[in-house]
C-alpha cells in the first residue's frame, strides 16, 4: 500500500499589526450594527440583519477549522488574540467577527436584491461580485501574512487560489438563497433560526462542493489530478449557483 503524509502547515508568526486588524474588524462590526438600528431595516425587517452577522460568527467558530484542514489553509501559530485552537490552527478573533460581517454582507445585499427580483443574469451577476469581493479579501489577508494556503494549490498564481473564492462565494450566494425563500415562513420566536442558518447551508456547500479539491490535496494525487479536482470544484460551484438562481427567478415569476 502506498504510504502519503498531507502537507503540514507551515508554522508562519504572526505579522506585526494584529492588534489593529482585530480592533478594524470589530469597528467594521459595530458600524453595521449601528446602520441597522438607525435605518429602516430595523423596522422593516426585524433582527434580520443582527441574527444572520451572529449566525455567520458562529458558523466560523462551528466549521472554520475542519475546511481550513481539509483545503490546507494556514493561520499564524503565536497569534496572541486567538480564539481556539483546532487542528493545530489558531483561529483568531478578527476572523470570527470579521467572517460575521463578511458573510453577512454578502449574503444579506444578495437577499436583499432577490427580494426585488432578479433575471437569471442579474443573478449570476451577483455571484461574480461575490466571487470577485472574496477574492480581493482573501488575497489581502495573504498578502499581509494574516493567513493563506500552502500545498500544490490549483489557480495560485496570483492572489487567493480562485478555486476557494468560487467556493467561498457559493457558500454566500446559497445563504442569500435561503434567506429569501425561509424568511417569510420564519415568524415569532422561529426567526431565531436564522442564527443557524449559516452554518447549516455554508457548512453544508462547503462540504459538498470541496470534495474533489479536499480529496486530491491530501491524497497525494498528482499535479494534473489535483488541477482537474479543482476544476471540479469549480464547476459545481457553477452548477449550484446556477440551479439556485433558476429556482429564485422563478419563484418571483410565480408571486408576481
Amino acid at each position: 500500500m502506498d504510504s502519503f503524509t498531507p502537507p503540514v502547515m507551515p508554522n508562519i508568526p504572526a505579522p506585526p499589526g494584529v492588534g489593529i486588524n482585530l480592533l478594524v474588524t470589530v469597528l467594521i462590526a459595530v458600524a453595521i450594527l449601528a446602520w441597522w438600528a438607525v435605518s429602516g431595516e430595523r423596522k422593516q425587517r426585524g433582527a434580520i440583519l443582527p441574527l444572520l452577522l451572529f449566525g455567520t460568527s458562529l458558523s466560523c467558530i462551528v466549521v472554520e477549522s475542519v475546511f481550513d484542514n481539509i483545503v490546507l489553509y494556514w493561520w499564524p501559530s503565536d497569534n496572541p488574540y486567538a480564539l481556539f485552537s483546532s487542528f493545530g490552527r489558531k483561529v483568531p478573533w478578527s476572523a470570527v467577527i470579521a467572517y460575521g460581517w463578511y458573510f453577512c454582507g454578502i449574503a444579506y445585499f444578495i437577499y436583499r436584491r432577490f427580494e426585488r427580483g432578479v433575471t437569471m443574469r442579474g443573478a449570476l451577476g451577483l455571484y461574480l461580485l461575490a466571487f470577485a469581493i472574496d477574492w480581493l479579501a482573501m488575497s489581502i489577508a495573504e498578502w499581509t501574512g494574516q493567513s493563506g494556503f500552502y500545498g500544490d494549490q490549483p489557480f495560485h498564481g496570483f492572489g487567493n487560489p480562485l478555486w476557494f473564492s468560487f467556493m467561498d462565494a457559493a457558500g454566500g450566494f446559497a445563504i442569500g438563497a435561503a434567506l429569501y425563500a425561509m424568511v417569510p415562513h420564519l415568524t415569532g420566536a422561529r426567526r431565531l433560526l436564522i442564527a443557524l442558518l449559516p452554518t447549516f447551508v455554508y457548512g453544508g456547500v462547503l462540504g459538498a462542493v470541496s470534495g474533489p479539491i479536499g480529496q486530491a490535496l491530501n491524497s497525494g494525487w498528482s499535479h494534473t489530478a489535483i488541477w482537474l479536482c479543482g476544476s471540479a470544484t469549480i464547476a459545481l460551484c457553477w452548477l449550484l449557483v446556477y440551479e439556485l438562481s433558476r429556482l429564485v427567478v422563478a419563484a418571483r415569476a410565480r408571486n408576481a
